[in-house]
């Protein structure tokens, strides 16, 4: 049996595929929930998150209800790979921020990171670790 893909999400998407019901980056979490692929992600993504989702124009756009956050978080815990930010990275200079998802791929051996960030995108690689798209993420795991 081929092992499974691991997967680096941004913020971004995350956010976008708990409320686009039928958008790419739905699809990306629903790939996920049916373990077609192994997310890996780390406490501080996971509070990053959690900020954005506060974010009065996410709340105003949204309208986010507290028990969807709840369950979405309790899934997170049960079916992600959560790495413990042991390693860092200063590797993106522009936006020192979106170096958590860098240092998260490598800590959790991860084979992409799925992203819309021009940032992270620009790189193209982060040794060895892909960075890519959530279309072309999306196409790669439903490839059989």
């Amino acid at each position: 049996m081929k092992p499974k893909l691991r997967a680096v999400i941004d913020t971004n998407l995350f956010i976008s595929g708990l409320f686009g019901k039928d958008s790419l980056s739905a699809k990306l979490q629903d790939l996920w929930i049916n373990q077609e692929f192994e997310l890996v992600t780390s406490i501080e993504i996971i509070k990053e998150v959690s900020r954005v989702l506060r974010y009065p124009r996410i709340k105003k756009r949204f309208h986010p209800k507290d028990e969807t956050l709840k369950r979405f978080f309790r899934l997170v815990f049960r079916k992600a790979v959560i790495t413990k930010d042991i390693y860092k990275t200063d590797r993106i200079a522009d936006d020192p921020s979106d170096n958590k998802f860098l240092a998260c791929a490598l800590e959790g051996r991860a084979d992409y990171i799925v992203s819309r960030d021009r940032h992270l995108r620009n790189l193209k690689q982060f040794h060895g670790i892909k960075i890519i798209d959530a279309s072309s993420f999306v196409k790669r795991v439903t490839r059989k």
